[in-house]
């Protein structure tokens, strides 16, 4: 925990020392933001966009097929056939 306190009391020292350097600050800000915004990401391990399009394309998929079954188009399989396919 010491080291940590350390690392943090570090930080703060050499950004203290910038700080009438208005360049300087503004490249420690923006720094600091895509450093959030990357532990952020790391943090909810978002989907990228091809596995959200699979996935909208897959519910599209299964809700059109649901359609076709409740106007009787489609036999939709049974609980005993989707366990067996399941199996093979």
């Amino acid at each position: 925990m010491s080291s940590s306190i350390s690392l943090q009391q570090s930080v703060l020292k050499e950004i203290a020392s910038l700080l009438d350097n208005d360049d300087a600050l503004k490249k420690v800000l923006a720094l600091a933001k895509k450093l959030k915004r990357e532990s952020k990401k790391d943090e909810t391990d978002e989907f990228t966009e091809a596995d959200k399009k699979e996935i909208l394309d897959d519910l599209r998929e299964a809700f059109k097929e649901l359609k076709l079954a409740k106007e009787g188009k489609v036999k939709l399989q049974t609980w005993e056939e989707f366990k067996h396919e399941l199996h093979s």
